[in-house]
């Protein structure tokens, strides 16, 4: 049975969005952050948040959603559906909503892989759907870590489908008001295929998260509590990512299995090169050299300089 929970206090009135009632689907740190992200922008947009009872209640404490329940027909009423589950239940999720959407709503995603997602809305002619991934996010899950400006001057990628023989390409005005909803809570849209997405965020954020968390399990396994207590501020930086919840990166890493071994295979080789080195240093000062400069870049790419 569909529990269902609702705030009653009134929001003041504002302009409105490009979307009056959105429908988020998982409510976590991701979900949560952009629920928070409308009210800020939009108060009187009706947010819709599906999630388990203690989810929503704590949404609704902060007046991050206004009305709530753990079932896709909550969606019945929504214009905009986002799915922010992790990402195979992303899909799952995306075969069962034609039952519970009205006509004209626009459909999108959060995931962190693209071509499952897109692969799987091309069988479902009915849906207006287009792939989507905030370039944001924080080294723990959940609501509680949830925050308004997640998204504030961060890129956020769209991936619409291409027409196919089974599925029409997105109508240019739904890409439009989702673009200006995107602008609306703080980010900046970016567009590319499924595939130029998976493979660039394979390098940039699956392959760094992969690394980290595994450094910090040998660290820890070789040093041990009373090792840890000697470590500064350097592993502690570096291993940043390695809180992050083990549930999420399972469903990514299988959904761009192709592109992260490639990746990983290429960290290997430079790893293995560094061991056969470690004598004479000559790998060494070559790796070395070369990541200050691609971390330089990467600062100047982030404004931070």
């Amino acid at each position: 049975m569909t529990r269902r929970i609702e705030v009653r206090e009134a929001h003041a009135a504002t302009e409105p969005g490009p979307f009056a009632r959105i429908a988020i689907t998982g409510f976590g740190l991701i979900g949560g952050s952009i629920g928070l992200a409308i009210k800020r922008r939009w108060p009187s947009s009706l947010v819709i948040a599906i999630d388990q009872k203690h989810v929503l209640e704590a949404a609704m404490r902060v007046h991050a959603a206004d009305v709530g329940g753990d079932t896709l027909v909550m969606a019945g009423d929504a214009d905009l559906v986002i799915l922010a589950a992790p990402v195979l239940q992303n899909i799952a999720l995306l075969d069962q909503l034609p039952e519970y959407l009205p006509t004209g709503a626009v459909v999108t995603d959060v995931g962190s892989t693209k071509r499952l997602i897109v692969a799987a809305a091309d069988a479902n002619a009915s849906l207006t759907f287009i792939g989507g991934h905030p370039m944001s996010g924080a080294a723990s899950g959940g609501f509680a870590a949830a925050r308004p400006d997640m998204f504030d001057g961060r890129p956020w990628i769209l991936t619409p489908r291409p027409s196919s023989g089974q599925a029409p390409a997105v109508v240019p005005a739904a890409l439009e008001k989702l673009e200006a909803f995107i602008t609306g809570v703080g980010a900046v849209p970016r567009i590319m295929t499924a595939d130029l997405h998976d493979r660039l965020v394979g390098a940039v954020s699956h392959l760094p998260q992969i690394t980290a968390s595994a450094l910090m399990h040998v660290v820890g396994t070789l040093a041990g509590d009373a090792g840890l207590e000697l470590a500064g501020p350097g592993l502690l930086d570096t291993t940043r990512l390695a809180s992050s919840p083990p549930e999420i990166w399972r469903d990514i890493a299988a959904s761009n299995e192709d592109v992260l071994r490639d990746a990983l295979d290429a960290l290997i080789k430079t790893m293995t090169e560094l061991r056969a080195s470690l004598g004479d240093g000559e790998k060494i000062e070559s790796v070395f050299t070369s990541a200050s400069r691609w971390r330089e870049a990467l600062v100047r790419a982030r404004g931070e300089q």
